[in-house]
């Protein structure tokens, strides 16, 4: 585990990581927890939610309890290795007073002839079951589960048959009853977690949100970036992603674009930077593939007449680009226009085969082979392949360069390039939320009647000539780049930027950390207590409050264009 560490190096971790959260936290009597989750093998991943739970822990008396664990169909369809046991050995250096494996809970109950309740004890005590997770929720996660696991873009049509869905719903029902049980007895104080979907991530965050515990959602990019969700604010109307999109919305207008002015020098910079960086959502095209090198329209109109030949279009007409997603990747985890990621992409792919007076570029995921074992995209292509005004192709063989030149609109559902692309000028329909959704950068619509309206109405504006993308749209997409990359991802000493790796340099960057640099001078614990305190939605670089303005409440801000 933690992907080729070396021991000694590993171990000096440990030992530093020990010292250093006994003298920053000391004991503590009290029979509050916080929960975290120790379900992915990358100790990047580990860290940053360690790091954010004892920085909670520093404001509120609480005892580290971690949960962790590897269940089979998890093993195949993700993981390469994973070791419990190292798990536990770096949570008891974080200060944890208790590691639970949860499938050594589960699979008893699970395997039994009527799945159920799974007993928990905590500190030595048996806990009581909460309350019980609604049969449609459950049903939900197992769905969305089997998709993810069997890399499926949907569940079977008879789930009754299919023994793999079975199984998920028997250990869905267990890990649920555990969670319950540790979050619903009014001593938990928060949930840390890197992930929101799927059965040992998604019903750890439905049994808080019922309990009434606040949640926070560590990232996987950048330093450190989390996002939270307090009881005061969740409304309980949608998903644990759709009370964040409309929360951040309102925080992104009251925070960001009411002081655009003075942030607006920086937003050109970070969008400068952008347009060569290498770190997530970006880090597929690497290299030179990476950067976009076009300065104005001349240097673009050159490299669209030889990108557009070597794809076989017509520069001189309009491309629409669609960008397919992981098809297998969080089914329903927010809002959606259609049913599933798969309908709305074969669904589109019909439109534009009946749509010829643009062009269409379909471009697959650029983990596709992670997340689909059915060959989705290459049957959908193959179904498409005598319609030569469309293309179907892999979206590493093109470069950001010549993705920049070709596409004069953008179609996904949630896909980064929805904000990434109208920051360049490029406008986008997303067919469903993101987290950035409501901040104004593209055209969000909420059912398929809207969206068939919003793409056809694209498409006659284009060849009229018309401007689809205004630049306030433009400005607000730049400005959303800074917020994302800049003030809401915190440079802290104990968690190096995604990049800093393999392990070795890592753990040693950690390491001198813990044993050089003094706690007061640790932006972490600042940066959580304003978060926690003020209970806003996003974890932020600097105090981002403006004078004068009311607290945050949970009310929407005016969302994308409609």
């Amino acid at each position: 585990m933690w992907l080729g560490a070396d021991k000694k190096e590993f171990e000096a971790f440990l030992d530093s990581a020990s010292v250093y959260w006994r003298k920053n936290l000391g004991a503590t009597q009290s029979q509050n927890y916080l929960l975290v989750e120790v379900f992915h093998q990358d100790i990047r991943v580990a860290m940053r939610n360690l790091a954010v739970a004892n920085a909670i822990r520093r404001i509120v008396p609480a005892q580290l309890v971690v949960v962790t664990g590897v269940e089979q169909m998890w093993h195949e369809a993700l993981w390469t290795e994973f070791d419990v046991k190292l798990v536990e050995r770096v949570a008891e250096a974080y200060g944890a007073s208790e590691v639970i494996d949860l499938y050594r809970l589960v699979e008893g109950p699970a395997r039994s002839a009527t799945p159920g309740v799974a007993p928990v004890e905590l500190f030595g005590r048996p806990l009581a079951p909460g309350a019980a997770i609604s049969e449609q929720t459950l049903e939900e996660f197992v769905s969305a589960t089997y998709c993810r696991v069997t890399k499926r873009p949907r569940p079977p049509e008879d789930p009754g048959a299919d023994p793999r869905y079975r199984r998920r719903q028997a250990l869905a029902r267990a890990i649920s009853s555990v969670y319950d049980a540790l979050l619903g007895g009014g001593s938990a104080v928060a949930l840390v977690t890197s992930h929101v979907d799927y059965d040992h991530w998604g019903l750890a965050v439905d049994s808080a949100r019922r309990a009434g515990v606040p949640v926070v959602h560590t990232q996987q990019t950048g330093c450190l970036k989390a996002y939270a969700l307090f009881p005061e604010t969740d409304t309980g109307a949608h998903t644990f992603r759709g009370e964040l999109t409309h929360q951040i919305g309102a925080f992104f207008e009251q925070r960001v674009w009411s002081r655009r002015g003075e942030v607006r020098r920086n937003a050109e910079l970070v969008a400068w930077r952008s347009k060569v960086n290498l770190g997530r959502p970006s880090w597929w095209r690497g290299g030179a593939s990476a950067s976009v090198d076009i300065n104005n329209s001349d240097e673009r109109a050159r490299l669209r007449t030889h990108f557009a030949a070597r794809l076989g279009f017509d520069p001189s007409r309009p491309v629409v680009a669609v960008f397919n997603h992981a098809v297998s990747d969080a089914p329903g985890t927010n809002h959606q226009s259609f049913p599933t990621l798969a309908d709305w992409f074969e669904e589109t792919a019909q439109f534009a085969s009946t749509s010829t007076e643009v062009q269409w570029l379909f471009q697959d995921h650029p983990s596709q082979f992670r997340y689909d074992s059915t060959d989705f995209f290459a049957s959908v292509a193959q179904r498409y392949a005598r319609h030569r005004h469309m293309v179907f192709q892999p979206s590493k063989d093109l470069s950001k360069n010549g993705l920049w030149s070709l596409v004069d609109f953008g179609v996904t559902v949630r896909g980064s390039v929805s904000n990434e692309l109208p920051a360049y000028g490029i406008p986008v329909l997303q067919a469903g939320w993101s987290e950035w959704s409501e901040c104004g950068l593209s055209t969000v619509v909420n059912d398929p009647e809207t969206y068939w309206k919003a793409l056809d109405g694209a498409i006659t504006a284009m060849l009229n000539g018309e401007e689809i993308i205004s630049a306030e749209q433009v400005e607000r997409a730049r400005l959303w780049l800074w917020f994302y990359r800049s003030a809401t991802d915190l440079f802290t000493p104990q968690v190096p930027h995604w990049e800093v790796w393999p392990a070795d340099y890592l753990l040693r960057s950690v390491r001198t950390a813990f044993r050089h640099i003094e706690s007061d001078a640790d932006p972490l614990f600042e940066a959580v207590e304003r978060m926690w305190n003020r209970r806003e939605p996003v974890l932020t670089r600097t105090d981002l409050q403006v004078p004068g303005l009311d607290a945050l409440g949970a009310t929407p801000g005016p969302g994308g264009v409609r």
